[in-house]
Parts: C-alpha cells; sequence; structure tokens
C-alpha cells in the first residue's frame, strides 16, 4: 500500500506549483507498492479522479466549452452542406462522363459503317450468286468460241456453242486442253483490271480529284477487238462449211461480216456479257461484306478507343470521389452527433473527459513508476515487474476508455 505522503499528495500535471506531477505520482506510487503490478489500478483511477476535477468547469468555463461546441457543430455542418453541394455536383459530372463515353461508342460504331454502309443482304446475294453463274458462261464460252477461232468449225456447228469441244481438244493433245482452259481466263483478268480500275476513281473522288477512264477504255476496246476477231473467225467458219456443202453458192469475201448474225451474237454473248459481268464482278467485289476496314477508318477508331481510354479514367476518378465525399458524409454525419450530444452533456451536467488527455497522464505516471522500478531493482526483475504494470496499465485504461464519455 502506498504510503500516507503519497495518498494525500495530489497528483498534476508536470509544472503545476502546489502538487505533485503524475510523474513524480507515479514514482512514489511504484515506491510506496514496491512495483507490484496489482497496486496499479487504485493509483490510476486516483490518476483519473484528478482529471475530472481538473475538467470541472466553473459557469464561465462551462459556457464558454459550450458556445466552442456550437462553433464546432457550426462549422462541421456547413462542411457536410459543402460536401453534400460536391456530392451532387460529382454525380451531374459522372453523368455527363457516361453521355460522352456513349456517344463516343456511337460514333465508333458510325464510323466502321459509314463509309461501308452495309445495306440490304438480299441485293449482295443475288449479284454475288448471277456473278458466279456469268464466270463460268464466260468460261464456258469463249473456251468453245476459241477453239473455234483457233481450229475451225465442224460443219454443222455454230462455232461459239461446240458441247464437244473438251472431248474434241484432247484428241488434239495437252497442248491444245491448255489453251482452251487458260484462254477464257484472259478475259477473267481484265475483267478484274476494270474492276480495279473503278475503285481507283472511287479514291479519286475521295481525295477531290478527276477521274480518270482512260484504262478502262482500253481494256474494253480490247476485249471488243479480240470478240470482234472471234466473231469474224466463226463467221467465215460457218460460211466456208455452207460453201463447202452448197448451200451457198458465193466465196468468202470480209464485208460479208457485217450482214452475218454469228458475228454479232458473238458480240452479244461475249462482249456484252462480258461488260456485265466486269460491272457485276465489282459490285460484288467491292460491297462491304468482303472489304476490310481501311487505314482511315482504322486510324478513326483508334483515335476515339484512346479518347474513350481518357474517359473511362476519368469516370473511375469520378466513381472513386464519389465513394470518398460519401464516406466524408457519413464521418461529418458521425462527428455533428458526437457535438451534439456533448452540447445536451454539458448542458446538463455530464462533462465527458478528454481521452487525449488521459492518455498523456496515464503515460506521464507510467515513465513515473517505471523510473522508480529501473533504479530500485534489478534489470531482469525490473523488466519482468514493468512488463507486468504496462499490461495491468493497458487492461485499466482499455476497460476505462469503454466506459466513458469522451471528449474528442
Amino acid at each position: 500500500m502506498p504510503n500516507n505522503a503519497v495518498l494525500d499528495a495530489s497528483p498534476h500535471s508536470t509544472g503545476s506549483s502546489g502538487n505533485i506531477s503524475f510523474h513524480q505520482f507515479g514514482f512514489r506510487s511504484a515506491e510506496s507498492s514496491q512495483s507490484h503490478p496489482d497496486a496499479i489500478d487504485g493509483f490510476l483511477d486516483r490518476v483519473y479522479e484528478k482529471i475530472l476535477d481538473d475538467q470541472k468547469l466553473d459557469e464561465k468555463g462551462l459556457k464558454d466549452r459550450i458556445s466552442r461546441l456550437r462553433g464546432e457543430l457550426q462549422q462541421e455542418k456547413s462542411k457536410k452542406n459543402d460536401l453534400v453541394a460536391q456530392l451532387a455536383t460529382s454525380k451531374l459530372h459522372k453523368e455527363a462522363k457516361e453521355k460522352e463515353i456513349e456517344d463516343l461508342e456511337l460514333e465508333k460504331i458510325d464510323i466502321r459503317n459509314g463509309d461501308g454502309e452495309t445495306g440490304d443482304t438480299t441485293p449482295f446475294v443475288i449479284g454475288a450468286f448471277i456473278t458466279i453463274l456469268l464466270t463460268l458462261y464466260l468460261f464456258v464460252f469463249y473456251s468453245s468460241s476459241g477453239y473455234s477461232a483457233f481450229y475451225g468449225i465442224k460443219p454443222g456447228s455454230l462455232g461459239f456453242i461446240n458441247p464437244n469441244v473438251f472431248a474434241d481438244a484432247m484428241n488434239r493433245g495437252g497442248g491444245v486442253i491448255a489453251l482452251i482452259i487458260l484462254f477464257p481466263v484472259i478475259f477473267l483478268g481484265l475483267g478484274f483490271l476494270i474492276h480495279d480500275s473503278l475503285e481507283s476513281n472511287k479514291k479519286l473522288v475521295a481525295d477531290g480529284k478527276k477521274q480518270s477512264y482512260l484504262l478502262i477504255s482500253a481494256l474494253l476496246l480490247i476485249t471488243l477487238l479480240t470478240d470482234a476477231f472471234i466473231g469474224y473467225k466463226i463467221s467465215q467458219g460457218v460460211y466456208v462449211n455452207e460453201f463447202n456443202a452448197g448451200v451457198v453458192d458465193r466465196p468468202w469475201v470480209f464485208s460479208m461480216v457485217f450482214s452475218d448474225i454469228n458475228f454479232y451474237l458473238v458480240l452479244v454473248l461475249g462482249f456484252v456479257v462480258y461488260v456485265i459481268w466486269g460491272f457485276l464482278l465489282n459490285y460484288v467485289l467491292a460491297h462491304p461484306y468482303l472489304k476490310t476496314e481501311s487505314e482511315k477508318v482504322k486510324l478513326l477508331v483508334e483515335n476515339i478507343n484512346n479518347k474513350l481510354g481518357e474517359k473511362r479514367k476519368d469516370l473511375t476518378d469520378l466513381i472513386s470521389k464519389l465513394h470518398k465525399i460519401e464516406s466524408d458524409i457519413l464521418t461529418s454525419e458521425t462527428v455533428i452527433q458526437e457535438k451534439e450530444n456533448d452540447i445536451i452533456g454539458y448542458e446538463n451536467g455530464v462533462i465527458p473527459i478528454n481521452v487525449a488527455a488521459l492518455r498523456g497522464c496515464v503515460g506521464e505516471f507510467m515513465g513515473g513508476w517505471q523510473a522508480y522500478t529501473n533504479g530500485s531493482l534489478g534489470s531482469t526483475a525490473a523488466l519482468s515487474k514493468i512488463n507486468e504494470a504496462i499490461k495491468a496499465q493497458t487492461s485499466w485504461l482499455d476497460n476505462k476508455l469503454s466506459t466513458l464519455k469522451t471528449d474528442n
């Protein structure tokens, strides 16, 4: 037990006149109890009582404390109102940012569909189907007519339509077979070049330049001359067969070609169909379904994706800011509630304890306790006693704080 001098002494903060400090009180308390840890609770109760005595306010002090709390309460309410206004503004910014992201997504879709408007599927399918059939037709037509133009026409044959062209070619050898297979490829290649020229003209229009039809005209002229040559040879061959059969009695002369129906049939069934096929080929190959994204579209989409990345980052920051403001509002509401309760407590005589002051005074007391213990006991015994004393002090402080009305 502590001696009477210590019990009668009034602990106070360091430096107060007429009272011993909490450090001195801790030193004397350890001395009187021989540093026994079980005695700490009683001494700390004395410390707590002294703190309560120091916090008792006269009428003026009480009014000042209530006035100060009311001022702090008003500041906290103003802070909360500012936070609520910030929350509303941030929500508007969040909605605007979401709208910007949505607009950019729609713009990206428009860019991808802008130059390549998909249109209806049906015309494309029909056009592709007809183009395939015409390709097969032209292959057969030019195989048959080419064979007739180079190797003559059988009696009774129209020349440009020879159902036995591949069988006849096989009888003449592999070179002839290769010729009738590869000969139509010339016209298919010319048709593809026409398609490429039409696409080049589209690019010229996009760049604001004048279109050029020189190459297209040259290609069509080459095809027309070739078809005219084939038509002439077929007309001549058919006429010669008829002359040899005695159907006609005049020998063939060049001018007869212009009055021969076979010549015009070759031009119509060859050249005209070829022109139709060429434009259909361009329609199919230029259709958006078969086109990849242009470099311009890729660049525009990439720019929009970069903007979207920035907007999404801004949106994430706004959402984080919203959560922070909402958390600050909750904290402010808690502080407001505590201030209001403190005011009610002071007005009704319930004085809260200042936790920071309590911890400081307890720490000062324990400093004196440890000073005596280290000086009076051996190092091993002192360390053991001090550890036990700290555990007792921690337990006392935790229990006391759990039952206190605090003044933060």
